[in-house]
């Protein structure tokens, strides 16, 4: 399941769903546990504030996002980027060790492997 801050409200959806409100594609991505490591908390949010200024830097429009298993138990906290293309995102996962992202391709929400 994922929570996505969007300009008009905050929207939840499930990967084959569609997103309501959302502003065209764009991606779901989180720095948090890369890979078959998990870091603790102090480790996993400095590898997210790192993320999140190389979405900075590169210009793009974000918003806080969140995915998080349909109990609630366990909550990554991500970033819902607006106005890159696919493949500069998923490159951008891959940088920060993720396996996949989640791509809003305008109709329904994908899970693209990193």
């Amino acid at each position: 399941m994922y929570e996505v801050e969007l300009p008009g409200g905050g929207a939840v959806f499930r990967i084959g769903e569609a997103v309501a409100g959302a502003p065209g594609t764009f991606a779901v991505v989180t720095a948090w546990n890369p890979g078959r490591e998990r870091p603790g908390r102090e480790e996993n949010e400095a590898r997210n504030r790192a993320l999140r200024a190389e979405i900075e830097r590169r210009g793009w429009q974000w918003a806080r996002a969140e995915g998080r298993s349909p109990d609630g138990t366990h909550r990554e906290p991500s970033f819902a980027v607006f106005g890159a293309a696919l493949e500069e995102v998923r490159t951008l996962a891959r940088a920060f060790g993720q396996a996949a992202i989640v791509w809003f391709d305008g109709r329904e929400a994908v899970l693209e492997w990193c």
